[in-house]
């Protein structure tokens, strides 16, 4: 690089550090910069000597004012100026960049040059932008404040929970919110976190905007160094209201509908109340003076009591169960609370409730807690209490065990056509069948929906799960009668193995759930074992799913441009446009993997509008400009094509961005064209009457018929790159190449090789007659900034 566009590393420090710097002549325009900072910006030797519009092309729309209001700052007298923008490279990162630097004057009174640094800042906006995204979390109240009490920050959970804004906090004193009657104990734990205390718990009450008070539970901490107060609050005003009407309510309840004893420290009875009465059948007479043993059952033997006297001597309490007889003779189960009276005439105070129907739906409760009530099955909980505990045994004997998840194949199809009654005698028929086929020592239980777990201890290897699982499946292919119909189901079945596939019970019917995925993927009606790759891969999906549902609004998606030429004089014949995504966590995601995703999901009919929208702007301003490319050659998905108003969309696209129909091309996948071929060439037609171009992308992979496609208005055919990749020594590929070449004149089309990236490929195409190419060879994908620049190189 010649020293006229470079600046000399003299500066050691600035070496050693990383740090560019650059050099700025008012009187030429031209930045140079050194070789940290050429490096920083990925700058190429043809984009030499540097001016101001090459460093704009790389700056994100939405820095481009503050960079340009910096400069002109420069401009106008010596000053000291200091700058953060982004800038998206080459390798299509987006980096966070700080320039700093001074301007001075020439002789003449005038601005004649500036000096400065370029340092990269990355890391500490990610760091910024991380914390700010935390501390907005609206799901707490986060407070700093000072040691007194004066807000510093707050978000905007305190709007939600309070009424006040941000702005309204800051610089305000939050004890003026408290409630008077806690700012006492609101300032005691203010002291405590001064003397380096940590809140974990604290409530008080705030005033709302409105006048109103709510319950706030407090934790807090001072930061180390920092004479500040960190807190993060909850509003528990709805949980404090009803713990105050739980209070009452327990107060009507134990003075009423509960038996009262009241005895002397001897035990003798002073006094019983109504519902002792009633509970016991000893009336009031009966019952003063006697011995509270007078209602001992003679279930618990001398210690239990001796335990409850001891912590009623300890404690001044005791509450339990127990069980104590009636007046008839039956015993029943109570729940007792005794409490010590202090004084000279003190004694104790028994509280009890009879329990007996209590325990009676406990029993019920605790069936339908942990079976199904529709299978009779053990549900969800019990299941993977089961599981658990198989895993604990297995450890210990060092055996293995198999978790089956089976899935019911077109369950919905059954409830949908013979109705819900149906779906569920089909569940109850299938639950039937799995416990027959289990060994007796086997779990099975239902999960939800259709779907079940089956536990299997001791296996001895893998094949005997495989054997179960064939019985399991067989068992189920029986016809059975459901609603006077004779109906035969199937079931896919995922299996994982302890300890190889897992050793918690999560983990294990995870896996077996990922495996059940496989089978059905597989045509159902089968089983498959857990394989890792399987997680790994819906793990990843569900986060790219997640991410490309986001990725337009948030500016994630950049569009790509690729030259296709004609012959060796790199004539442009126009560009294809590729899309590109840089995820901020992800990073730049391929296009193999999130296009299959964003199709299977349907994203990819907004996706492709997305594409297609840009794509004609972005053309209608390189058209004004006066910067020819020939034509726009767009992607289009088969769900995108065939949605009924594709071809409206185009039009309207076409319309609002005022770009010419002659200057787009449409380019389908070969595999596009298999189905719905009839309306498919029709709506193909109903777009080249408008002047739009088509191409057949990926050509010789597909299975479209030659009847089809010579009534189809196909303007080019794109032989796909797995023909190109070894076509100079694979002799296959030659006469695959030769024979697409061939298929293109008859039809009278030109053919496009894609994915050229070596000169021998293009010396064999060239001979077998290709003279349209694209590839690394002759370009590879730019952004706008840097195709514009090739655009203006081709420009007459």
């Amino acid at each position: 690089m010649s020293e006229t566009h470079l600046l000399p590393q003299s500066d050691a420090v600035f070496l050693a550090a990383g740090i560019g710097t650059w050099h700025w002549d008012a009187a030429s325009g031209i930045f140079q910069l050194s070789d940290d900072g050429i490096e920083m910006l990925q700058v190429r030797n043809d984009e030499l000597p540097l001016n101001a519009d090459t460093i704009l092309g790389q700056i994100l729309d939405e820095d481009v004012d503050d960079f340009q209001a910096a400069m002109a700052q420069l401009l106008i007298e010596p000053s000291l100026i200091k700058v953060d923008f982004r800038a998206l490279l080459d390798s299509g990162d987006v980096r966070w960049y700080r320039a700093v630097g001074q301007s001075y004057k020439a002789d003449s009174g005038s601005v004649s040059h500036a000096s400065g640094v370029l340092v990269d800042v990355t890391g500490q906006h990610n760091a910024e932008h991380y914390y700010d995204t935390f501390f907005q979390q609206p799901n707490g109240m986060h407070l700093v404040a000072s040691i007194d009490g004066v807000i510093a920050l707050a978000n905007s959970a305190w709007q939600l929970v309070l009424g006040y804004a941000p702005s309204e906090l800051i610089g305000r004193n939050f004890l003026d919110l408290v409630h008077e009657k806690d700012q006492e104990s609101t300032i005691a734990e203010m002291v405590n976190l001064s003397r380096g205390l940590k809140t974990l718990y604290f409530e008080n009450r705030y005033r709302h905007k409105d006048g109103s008070y709510r319950v706030i539970a407090w934790s807090a901490a001072t930061a180390e160094r920092e004479s500040v107060i960190c807190g993060v609050g909850r509003d528990i005003s709805q949980e404090h209201a009803a713990r105050r009407e739980l209070f009452q309510a327990a107060a009507v309840f134990n003075n009423s509908g509960e038996g009262i004893l009241i005895s002397d420290a001897d035990g003798r009875i002073r006094d019983v109340n109504a519902a002792f009465s009633r509970i016991t059948g000893y009336s009031r007479d009966e019952a003063i003076g006697e011995s509270t043993n007078l209602l001992r059952s003679g279930r618990h033997d001398a210690d239990f009591y001796q335990t409850m006297w001891h912590a009623l001597q300890k404690n001044g309490v005791w509450r339990g169960e127990i069980w104590n007889r009636r007046k008839s003779g039956t015993v029943f189960p109570e729940l007792l609370t005794i409490s010590k009276i202090d004084g000279p005439d003190g004694g104790f105070m028994a509280i009890f409730t009879d329990i007996s129907q209590l325990k009676e739906t406990e029993a019920q409760l605790q069936k339908l807690a942990h079976y199904d009530p529709l299978t009779n099955l053990p549900n969800r909980f019990l299941i993977n209490e089961r599981l658990e505990h198989g895993i604990r045994r297995a450890q210990r004997r060092s055996d293995q065990l198999a978790v089956f998840f089976l899935d019911i194949d077109g369950f919905k199809n059954i409830n949908d056509s013979l109705g819900h009654l149906a779906g569920d005698r089909l569940l109850g028929i299938t639950a039937d069948r799995l416990r027959d086929v289990l060994r007796e020592d086997d779990s099975v239980g239902r999960i939800g929906g259709d779907e079940f777990l089956m536990l299997l201890d001791d296996i001895g290897s893998p094949e005997d799960a495989t054997n179960i699982a064939e019985k399991v499946i067989g068992a189920l292919r029986k016809p059975m009668i459901l609603e006077g119909r004779s109906v035969s189901v199937s079931a896919s079945i995922g299996i994982s193995i302890f300890p190889e596939d897992g050793q918690t019970a999560e983990t294990l019917m995870s896996n077996a759930d990922a495996a059940m995925y496989n089978a059905k993927d597989q045509g159902r009606d089968t089983f498959r074992f857990y394989s890792e790759h399987l997680t790994r891969q819906a793990f990843q999906n569900v986060l790219i799913d997640s991410a490309l549902r986001e990725a337009v609004a948030k500016k994630e998606l950049h569009l790509a441009f690729q030259p296709q030429v004609i012959n060796d004089s790199q004539t442009l014949l126009g560009l294809e446009v590729l899309l590109r995504w840089h995820h901020p966590t992800l990073g730049k995601v391929p296009p193999a993997q999130f296009i299959p995703q964003a199709e299977r999901t349907g994203l990819i009919r907004n996706i492709g509008h997305w594409v297609l929208e840009q794509s004609c702007i972005q053309g209608s301003h390189w058209l004004a400009e006066g910067l020819e490319f020939g034509h726009l050659a767009v992607n289009v998905s088969a769900p995108q094509f065939r949605a009924e108003d594709f071809v409206a969309q185009v039009k309207k696209v076409l319309q609002d961005t005022q770009f010419p129909p002659e200057k787009l091309e449409l380019e389908l996948t070969e595999s596009v064209l298999v189905r719905d071929t009839e309306a498919l060439i029709e709506s193909m037609h109903e777009l080249r009457a408008l002047g739009v171009m088509f191409a057949i992308d990926d050509f010789g992979t597909g299975y479209s018929s030659l009847s089809y496609l010579k009534r189809m208005p196909i303007d080019r055919l794109k032989l796909d790159k797995s023909f190109v990749d070894n076509i100079a020594s694979d002799e296959s590929d030659q006469i695959i190449a030769g024979a697409v070449l061939a298929l293109g004149d008859a039809l009278g089309v030109p053919v496009i090789a894609e994915g050229i990236e070596q000169d021998a490929q293009a010396q064999v195409l060239k001979g077998l007659g290709c003279t349209h190419f694209q590839g690394f060879l002759y370009g590879m994908p730019m952004y706008a900034p840097r195709t514009e620049v090739l655009l203006r190189s081709h420009k007459p």
